[in-house]
């Protein structure tokens, strides 16, 4: 038969409040420690993870630097560019020049004489395609004839040449539209049919022919255009090999009228991306200095100051960002008015940038990009920095491992805390049990003696 305890009992005391201070006791010291061991691995893991996220985005902002096309834009300007619009790469160079579109560049259509509909069976044969050199050969046979099989046989020919065939039905019936997929002149179909039995001979064509039974809703043509009193064609609405680097892509036809295409510089393509990587490395250093700061004031220290890999880190950017590389006008971040302040931010002068850029716009570029240019080499200390086999990376996992330490301690010292309590339990409640024995002897004796 169980027994039952009823502690303090014998005592009058608060065995459970004892053991429970007891267990409190032994538990503070350990916990406290742990607690601060961890918050202070935790303050380190986010610090670092700050660190890296802000180097992680000061190198994003490197990509477009890397590329010399970034700095060597081009800024164009039409004299109506509802007659014609233009781009221009880093070959080109500044300048003005005449435009005058005379035509633009259209595909080649016909249409054949209208049918009672679509679906009437016409005749058997063979029609030829022929576009640029290249003929389909399309069999036209008794099993599928009508006009919209003839349309789906041209469209789904394996060698079709560059033809499109429609259906437009109106009100003196259906027709079928042949149409190039490619403009200019040297994409003019003809159309011939042999064979079969005679019924395919409205859909012939030939260019100039006295009895083309197709009729030409549209010639094939090459675009036009007279630049600087040169005549220049294409065979697309595009002319990208007339000026070096130059690309006019024609809108409209307007004979008779010049119009001026101004190159240029954009120097103002080019200071913004001076100035926008002056503002990602300021935004760089201003993390770093809130991770390593210290308030004389308050005594307070931000988590890594005085950490050896950060600060390396820190003077490895800063010796780049100081480096002469090269011999061109523009061999350091100094010589286009980039300097570095007290606190370690980076200012730009716009009176020198734009002093340089105009004394040689090429070499901003080449300053910042290329294999050994600025945006390069800052590049391969970030990406050095942030790759999994980095100091910053192993730090972390050490401190992930003694986070995990810490709760496998706190686990092993909630195990043992529970022995101890059951220990100082069963102490105390023995004590108990012993004083109600002797309270009942004493009371035994007492009542004796009287």
């Amino acid at each position: 038969m169980a027994t039952i305890t009823s502690s303090g009992t014998g005592s009058g005391l608060d065995i459970a409040g004892i053991v429970d201070q007891l267990v409190n006791a032994e538990r503070a010291p350990v916990a406290s420690r742990l607690t601060a061991k961890e918050s202070k691995a935790n303050e380190l893991l986010s610090a670092l993870g700050k660190f890296r996220s802000s180097l992680a985005s000061f190198q994003d902002s490197l990509k477009g630097l890397k590329d010399v096309n970034t700095f060597q834009g081009r800024k164009i300007t039409t004299g109506d560019d509802k007659v014609f619009t233009a781009t221009a790469n880093s070959s080109s160079r500044p300048g003005s020049y005449s435009v005058e579109v005379t035509a633009l560049a259209t595909a080649h259509r016909l249409s054949a004489a209208a049918r009672p509909d679509a679906t009437s069976a016409i005749g058997t044969g063979i029609i030829s395609i022929t576009v640029n050199g290249l003929t389909s050969n399309i069999a036209i046979d008794g099993t599928a004839n009508s006009l919209n099989d003839i349309r789906n046989a041209i469209n789904a020919a394996p060698d079709n040449p560059g033809v499109r065939a429609t259906i437009v039905t109106g009100a003196d019936g259906a027709h079928l539209v042949l149409s190039a997929t490619k403009t200019g002149l040297a994409n003019a179909m003809t159309v011939a049919v042999s064979g079969g039995d005679g019924g395919l001979s409205p859909f012939a064509y030939t260019a100039g022919g006295p009895s083309n039974t197709m009729t030409q809703l549209s010639a094939a043509a090459d675009a036009g255009a007279i630049i600087d009193g040169v005549v220049v064609s294409s065979a697309t609405n595009t002319i990208s090999d007339a000026i070096e680097g130059v690309t006019l892509n024609l809108v409209s036809a307007n004979p008779g009228t010049e119009l001026t295409l101004g190159i240029d510089y954009d120097t103002d393509g080019a200071k913004r991306s001076v100035g926008n990587f002056v503002n990602s490395y300021n935004k760089l250093i201003d993390t770093i200095t809130e991770l390593t700061k210290y308030n004389k004031d308050t005594k307070d220290a931000a988590p890594l100051l005085g950490d050896s890999t950060v600060r390396g880190i820190r003077d490895q950017l800063r010796r780049e960002i100081s480096s002469v590389a090269g011999n061109t006008n523009a061999a350091s971040l100094a010589s286009v008015g980039v300097t570095t302040q007290i606190d370690g931010k980076l200012a730009a002068d716009a009176t020198r940038l734009d002093a340089a850029i105009a004394a040689d716009f090429d070499s901003i570029g080449e300053l910042f990009s290329g294999t050994t240019g600025l945006a390069t080499r800052l590049d391969t200390i970030a990406s050095a920095t942030l790759s999994g086999a980095s100091a910053i990376a192993t730090r972390e996992g050490n401190l992930k491992t003694t986070l995990k330490s810490i709760t496998t301690q706190r686990a092993s010292l909630d195990e043992r805390l529970v022995q101890v309590r059951a220990r100082l339990s069963k102490q105390f409640n023995a004590m108990d049990g012993l004083l109600a024995q002797l309270k009942t002897t004493s009371s035994f004796l007492s009542a004796q003696l009287k």
